[in-house]
């Protein structure tokens, strides 16, 4: 990669991902790509602490919902 190419990269990703709506479309992004699901389940209360801290309640609530319902996948699956 040439110095411009990884400029030109680094300026996109700074400007696509800074913020908190950055912060929360990366940990999407990890959500969607992770094969553990413990850890998605994890991922789904740390996207919930991000709305709280920003004061999306309804938000948070889903994705806690989402994490809730997925643990009790898991629970039903491994027993």
């Amino acid at each position: 990669m040439t110095p411009s190419c990884r400029d030109d990269a680094d300026r996109y990703l700074r400007s696509r991902f800074a913020g908190p709506d950055g912060s929360l479309l990366l940990w999407e992004c990890f959500v969607e790509q992770c094969p553990e699901m413990d850890l998605v389940a994890d991922a789904l209360d740390e996207l919930a602490g991000f709305h709280d801290h920003y004061r999306q309640p309804r938000q948070a609530v889903k994705y806690r919902a989402e994490a809730a319902a997925l643990r009790e996948r898991i629970a039903k699956e491994t027993v």
